[in-house]
């Protein structure tokens, strides 16, 4: 990767006990970033604390209620282009958790001092010593930090937060993998309860009645497989995959009588033959992945198929009741029971044509895929491979 300054975006959570060091190093790096042309945003955990008006109390119960809204505000503003630096002690197992489950580009590092140093510090700024011991045992602290640096002695603040730079663009230029965010250990419990509806959605029966009976398809996300079958019991050759392993188990079980490839995994790791698909079909997908893995599996899904093919695509749009319910992860990305993250009509029609598709039709529309007591909004498009 050649990522350019402006274009990064994630999270810098630098973090240590009081004293530490916190916000004068957290300062430098937001001043360094931005002279490099990142887009950056610095946070600190104490005016977060007044800003929200001290809601919180200083119980570690409490301390977590008020990381657990920071760090979401982190996400929400990560998610739009910035790189945050926040500067907050917030060491709660819990918090690390999720950050490193849920941010994507996120990087969590600990200022080491000891407490002689830093009962020394806050004897000149925040005398908190003066009147209690320090509190290190209220917190946790996690032994997988991304990095750890000793913030006293030797190295000024200016120094460590040109490690911090430098080592945030290092990690910047490398593959990052989006969180999991819940996704897996929800879907296998879905689909190993065996609750999902067997008949054909909708939408295969929509996109049924354009194709050929000898189009071969590709489908994402298959799920318990019941769109599947429908397209072969026409005729059609289908490969179908999903990232959970408990539905492709349940597919090969259920519909082993199916004409149909099943594979676990992703369409990155299952490698499929370029210019080998008539169709690339998904069905309630692209709002249970990242924005990253969106973009990278339209790229790779307009490398399968064959030119002139088609993919069809169905899914939760921000118009949905759902959009305004729930966790807040991003200005997209919500958490009600799991992960959704909530589709733009005009970006995804925006995306598929840089990609080099021809956007054939698209719609967002309650009614499309009315399911028992729920009438989602939702978006179709129908797009062709361009030569």
């Amino acid at each position: 990767m050649n990522l350019q300054p402006k274009d990064m975006n994630g999270l810098i959570w630098i973090t240590g006990f009081s004293s530490s060091g916190k916000t004068t190093v957290s300062r430098k790096v937001n001043f360094s970033l931005q002279k490099q042309g990142c887009k950056t945003v610095f946070l600190d955990g104490d005016d977060l604390r007044g800003i929200f008006g001290n809601t919180w109390g200083y119980e570690r119960s409490q301390r977590i209620e008020a990381a657990t809204v920071y760090f979401r505000l982190c996400s929400h503003l990560a998610a739009q282009g910035y790189v945050v630096i926040i500067s907050s002690i917030s060491m709660f197992q819990e918090i690390h958790d999720w950050v490193r489950d849920n941010v994507t580009n996120s990087m969590q590092i600990m200022l080491d001092v000891p407490p002689d140093v830093r009962i020394k510090r806050d004897a000149e700024t925040k005398r908190i010593y003066q009147t209690k011991e320090p509190n290190d045992d209220l917190y946790d602290v996690p032994d997988n930090m991304d990095l750890t640096l000793e913030n006293y002695g030797g190295p000024s603040p200016s120094e460590t937060a040109d490690k911090i730079v430098e080592f945030f663009k290092q990690q910047m230029q490398k593959e990052r993998v989006p969180g999991d965010k819940g996704r897996t250990k929800h879907w296998n419990s879905f689909y190993k309860s065996g609750i999902a509806p067997s008949e054909p959605s909708p939408f295969a029966i929509e996109v049924g009645s354009k194709i050929s009976n000898d189009s071969k398809i590709l489908e994402m996300g298959c799920g318990n497989g019941r769109d599947t079958r429908f397209f072969a019991s026409r005729g059609n050759s289908v490969s179908a995959f999903d990232r959970s392993s408990e539905a492709i188990n349940f597919c090969k079980n259920e519909h082993s009588d199916v004409d149909a490839d099943f594979r676990s995994g992703t369409l990155s790791e299952l490698e499929y033959d370029d210019n080998s698909f008539d169709i690339v079909y998904s069905r309630f997908v692209l709002h249970s992945m990242s924005k990253e893995e969106e973009i990278t599996v339209l790229k790779e899904s307009f490398n399968v198929l064959k030119e002139g093919g088609k993919i069809f695509i169905e899914c939760r749009s921000v118009g949905d009741p759902l959009y305004r319910k729930g966790d807040i992860l991003s200005h997209t990305e919500k958490v009600e029971g799991h992960y959704r993250r909530f589709i733009v009509l005009d970006e995804l029609i925006h995306e598929l044509e840089n990609i080099g598709f021809e956007i054939i039709s698209s719609i967002e529309s309650k009614g499309l895929a009315v399911d028992k007591n729920e009438d989602p909004m939702v978006l179709r498009i129908e797009a062709a491979k361009s030569s």
